[in-house]
């Protein structure tokens, strides 16, 4: 008797021009999945569709409702989804007000899971993963290992946005039990469609001497490469069972400091390392003067050491990127289109 043929799964991803969203739509279709994208804007903001993944199904929706097709569009993209990637959302304290952030990252997300409910079936399983950040815990948590038990301490609007959004979730699913969850707290994402600008701010203000340590440069600062983010994503989608209502912490698992991010760095770029400090009061006066954001600055004078042993148990998951080789492959592509004159103008340091 022939085997019955297995259904396409269907992943719907926000953020799909994103870099981690455009990686992990290149992994899904891989698989072979029906991918559709949620994107914000019309086909003519060309720049934005081009950078999403040839075979993705595009779905024109602001996810909080601002025009009047928005709300049914929405429910067409959610209608037999089998998982739900929600990546986009407002990311930056220095580029989005408080309203602004709530509005996004919270109503968005309520409007997004409401349209799950009302597009499909009751008894329709669905995984919702989200993507979260460990600033949810605050940025100097010094002298603690920070895992998914410890308490969250937002400490800007931004991390208060995802607080909300993470309980959002988790209420919703209790409501709704055949809509599981998986949250993912990740450290500050680097690698492609991260660079710039502000990793290439940090290289041209280290090649021309003028980096300076926040204290003694030995806080540790969290970071994910993008490809790994991917990875994990979709490792984690493939086990529904496993990771139902979860929050897993996600970075590299290794603590980076100051201290040795800008010495590799001015190494590998044949220059002096800084040699200099500032305290922090007077760095974030200096940030200005550097063209340096409010966002950038806190992730800069963070202090996280943050446990990610429960992913790696429960889920077998492992960063597979070193921060020194993919770290050298942004210093070169900095230093390729330094050398092309392509940083005039908006990335150009003051």
């Amino acid at each position: 008797m022939p085997s019955e043929k297995k259904s396409k799964v269907i992943s719907l991803v926000t953020g799909g021009t994103t870099g981690l969203g455009s990686a992990l739509i290149r992994r899904l279709l891989a698989e072979g999945d029906e991918v559709r994208a949620v994107l914000k804007n019309a086909p003519s903001k060309q720049s934005e569709w081009r950078s999403l993944p040839p075979g993705s199904i595009p779905y024109v929706v602001d996810i909080t409702l601002k025009r009047k097709e928005d709300r049914d569009n929405l429910r067409a993209a959610a209608k037999g989804v089998d998982r739900v990637f929600h990546i986009g959302g407002a990311s930056y304290n220095s580029k989005f007000s408080y309203d602004e952030l709530i509005e996004i990252n919270v109503i968005g997300t309520e409007n997004l899971l409401q349209a799950l409910v009302e597009a499909n079936p009751p008894d329709r399983k669905i995984h919702f993963l989200y993507a979260s950040s460990v600033t949810v815990y605050g940025y100097r948590r010094k002298n603690e290992v920070i895992n998914e038990s410890t308490q969250p301490k937002p400490g800007s609007h931004y991390s208060e946005s995802k607080v909300m959004a993470e309980h959002l979730i988790e209420s919703f699913s209790e409501g709704h039990p055949n809509l599981r969850y998986t949250i993912f707290r990740m450290g500050t994402l680097y690698g492609p469609g991260y660079e710039e600008p502000y990793f290439f701010k940090a290289f041209r203000l280290i090649k021309e001497g003028k980096m300076r340590y926040i204290g003694k440069g030995d806080n540790h600062l969290t970071l994910l490469h993008v490809d790994d983010a991917a990875d994990a994503f979709a490792l984690v989608a493939g086990k529904p069972g496993i990771t139902k209502n979860t929050t897993y912490n996600l970075t590299d698992g290794q603590p980076h400091t100051p201290r040795e991010l800008f010495s590799f760095t001015a190494k590998a770029m044949g220059v002096k390392p800084p040699d200099k400090s500032v305290p922090g009061a007077v760095a974030r006066l200096l940030s200005k003067t550097a063209n340096i954001t409010y966002d950038e600055y806190e992730f800069m004078a963070s202090d996280r050491i943050v446990d990610i042993s429960k992913l790696n148990r429960e889920t077998g998951f492992y960063p597979a990127r070193n921060v020194e080789a993919e770290g050298l492959l942004m210093i070169q592509h900095f230093l390729a289109k330094e050398s092309e004159g392509k940083f005039a103008g908006k990335h150009k340091l003051r």
